[in-house]
């Protein structure tokens, strides 16, 4: 979708230069390149005989993209964030050629589930925990009181740190330090990131802590939605290139429907 009748590309912060490009469909997903049309870009030159440097507009043909995957089915786009134009800006141009092309209204946001430990050690492999320990009121189970009385023991406020794994012997929650934390994360008194493997070692999942604590259900299976959070999925050693192979795109939906409660549905 580049420029409509009138030659006007769909506008992105007060400019008309924004373009959908290379559409290609994998079953119900399909991938693309969102971009930008430079039109034209001031140079400087600069004139040795004068000892000053000039300006002028040239012609410039130029298209900076990141591509992207859309998951219809699971409600999900994945996009590459690029040195180009970053992930949220090329989902916010995606969001003005639809509504300008199509008339199509797209919500975009970063996936709102807090990741619970307890999916994410079923998710993936997880290799590394970053956590926060926040002051606790006494309504949390054994392990994370114990922990908190601890941290009152001598004083401290808060605790913060990062748990180690390897991937080939990941991390658990089968009663020891980890579990407490899990602990204090479903009572609301803890935050909690984590970096794992996905079960084939093909990618990389981080998930950042969230800027505030929030409480959890007692159960695992029931979602509890909180703020926006990003989610980077990498690939070691792997360069991204457009067009995406139809392996890339199907390891990218696996990695999706973990995040997507819409997946149990599609799996049905």
């Amino acid at each position: 979708m580049g420029s409509n009748a009138y030659n006007e590309y769909a506008e992105y912060r007060g400019k008309k230069d924004t373009v959908l490009m290379y559409v290609r469909k994998y079953g119900s997903d399909f991938t693309g390149l969102i971009g930008r049309h430079s039109t034209d870009r001031e140079v400087t030159s600069y004139d040795e005989r004068e000892d000053e440097t000039r300006k002028r507009v040239v012609g410039d043909d130029d298209y900076p993209n990141a591509p992207f995957i859309c998951m219809p089915r699971l409600g999900m786009i994945a996009c590459v964030d690029s040195g180009q134009i970053k992930a949220d800006a090329a989902m916010m141009r995606l969001h003005a050629i639809l509504i300008f092309r199509q008339g199509v209204m797209l919500v975009v946001q970063a996936v709102t589930e807090p990741f619970d430990l307890r999916k994410a050690v079923r998710r993936f492999r997880l290799t590394e925990v970053t956590f926060e320990i926040l002051p606790v009121n006494p309504h949390t189970k054994d392990l994370g009181l114990a922990l908190d009385e601890s941290r009152k023991k001598d004083h401290i406020s808060k605790i913060i740190g990062t748990a180690h794994a390897t991937p080939s012997n990941p991390m658990q929650l089968d009663g020891g330090f980890l579990t407490a934390v899990q602990q204090l994360q479903e009572s609301g008194h803890s935050r909690v990131g984590f970096t794992g493997v996905t079960h084939d070692g093909k990618a990389e999942v981080r998930v950042p802590k969230p800027s505030k604590p929030r409480m959890l259900s007692s159960s695992s299976e029931e979602t509890v939605t909180g703020e926006n959070v990003d989610v980077r999925i990498i690939f070691p050693g792997l360069k991204t290139q457009y067009p995406f192979t139809q392996s890339h795109v199907t390891e990218i939906r696996t990695i999706a429907r973990q995040f997507s409660e819409l997946s149990k549905q599609a799996g049905e």
